[in-house]
């Protein structure tokens, strides 16, 4: 809500001093030696440069130029190299940490057109590596024998997924047993109402063909065109094995370095899950860390900026765990502030607010910064929270101040009931179906505006004056 500001005054508070006191959370005036009307001009240099566009063609970039980037996959790390050319040319000391992690089993479907997409597939399914099977594409509906086409001798088989890997284990040996040279199982056991997204199909029997994990938006594009005439598929699937994955870390010192300075971090993780472009999850946190990059490489600041983006969060906020675990008590105490930034644009109405949700539901410098900033710029969107299924967790238990910013709506803290989109994780992630410009534009206002409020350089002539306030 937009508040005309000159038609109000409440006992010499401006509307932003009032709001803030009224949001849970919000540093107060009196905690904060530095005035209103200071802080909104230092909010300027963010918010007159800060461009949503920027952040969003950064989305493209990642979400379709690369596609889905699987944590240690070639992919992520061709994010991670156009993530850490951008910011070099910035200016910024760039650095790539490296990290072991697991195996990934991926398949990919090729259509007549040339279109690809990226599927799980079952370690227990046979793998093509360089060898694709080609096979025209039958429904076999639930998978049952009933269901079956007539005949499906060298045939690729569509089925909706069992719900148990008993089941599953007789739809793979039907499918085996009448000829089939492939398998694509439709997964819809999606979490939290959300769409299905492709996954490894679990099985406890091997399986001579390749079968494929496939979302639930995959499996209803292939009924359509199905449904429209015969569709030819290729398929192939590999082990991804001894696998690094990676961390890009942009470094900017303070304006006088000194030993010890203290750092403020901004982070998002550049990996997505198998299948699922990532243009929301987490291209966005990408988008917005890369664009306040580029706005504050030349400002004043008198704490240290690191700009990071962490590999494999969606396999367990590996990328992330291993920074912190790897920095000395000494550097660890030198991080005053880490902004992490994940799901930051979505498109869906449901997520009504711009969260800052910390690991254990307490206030922070990080948190009261940013909605002392949403106050200044009368968003009342902005509220604090307790989420701890992000890359702030690590820094958090590690004692580190910390926050991610998501939009999200939240019901109920107690049990906690929250409503995301229902396409996160899955091949609908795209900027077409699930990215807001304004959206993005809102976030970069008001973590721009909080991570600037934290480092910046102390201006004496400008912060010593006060706010006026204006009357009817």
């Amino acid at each position: 809500m937009r508040t005309n500001r000159r038609w109000y005054r409440y006992a010499g508070l401006t509307i932003a001093a009032v709001l803030a006191t009224a949001l849970p959370g919000t540093a107060t005036a009196a905690d904060n030696p530095v005035p209103a009307g200071a802080s909104k001009a230092h909010d300027q240099k963010i918010l007159a440069r800060v461009d949503a566009q920027r952040a969003v063609e950064h989305v493209r970039v990642l979400s379709e130029d690369i596609g889905p980037r699987p944590g240690g996959t070639e992919w992520e790390w061709e994010g991670a190299r156009y993530i850490g050319s951008t910011l070099e040319s910035y200016g910024y000391s760039v650095e790539y940490q490296t990290f072991a992690v697991a195996n990934q089993y991926i398949g990919h479907m090729t259509l007549p057109d040339g279109t690809t997409w990226m599927t799980g597939a079952s370690t227990r399914g046979a793998f093509t590596d360089d060898a694709p099977v080609t096979g025209g594409l039958v429904d076999a509906g639930t998978g049952l024998a009933a269901e079956y086409p007539a005949d499906v001798t060298g045939k690729i088989v569509l089925m909706t997924a069992g719900s148990s890997a008993a089941a599953r284990n007789t739809q793979a040996t039907l499918a085996v047993n009448r000829g089939a040279v492939g398998m694509l199982l439709i997964n819809t056991a999606g979490a939290r109402g959300a769409k299905a997204g492709a996954n490894n199909p679990s099985l406890s029997v091997d399986v001579a063909v390749p079968v494929l994990g496939v979302g639930q938006a995959h499996g209803e594009w292939l009924r359509e065109r199905l449904a429209a005439g015969e569709t030819d598929l290729t398929i192939r699937n590999k082990v991804h094995s001894n696998l690094e994955s990676v961390n890009v870390i942009a470094t900017r010192p303070a304006q006088t370095p000194a030993p010890g300075d203290p750092v403020v971090v901004v982070g998002a993780h550049l990996d997505s899950v198998v299948g699922a472009p990532g243009a929301n999850d987490d291209a966005s946190g990408v988008g917005l860390g890369l664009e306040l990059a580029r706005v504050m490489k030349s400002y004043n600041t008198d704490k240290e900026l690191r700009f990071a983006f962490w590999g494999s969060e969606e396999r367990g906020l590996l990328g992330a765990r291993h920074y912190v675990n790897q920095l000395s008590d000494a550097e660890a105490n030198r991080i005053v502030a880490m902004f992490q930034a994940d799901m930051v644009a979505t498109s869906h109405l449901g997520a009504t607010h711009f969260y800052a949700m910390t690991n254990d539901g307490r206030t922070n410098v990080v948190t009261d910064a940013a909605v002392a900033a949403g106050a200044r710029q009368g968003d009342s969107s902005v509220l604090p929270g307790h989420f701890g299924s992000s890359d702030h967790v690590p820094f958090a238990q590690r004692g580190i101040p910390a926050a991610l910013f998501i939009w999200m709506h939240v019901a109920s803290w107690s049990p906690l009931v929250y409503e995301i989109e229902r396409i996160y994780h899955t091949p609908e992630d795209t900027i077409a179906l699930n990215i807001s410009p304004e959206r993005m534009q809102i976030a970069l206002n008001i973590v721009g505006a909080a991570v600037f409020d934290v480092a910046r350089k102390p201006v004496p002539a400008l912060d010593q004056q006060p706010e006026p306030v204006l009357v009817p």
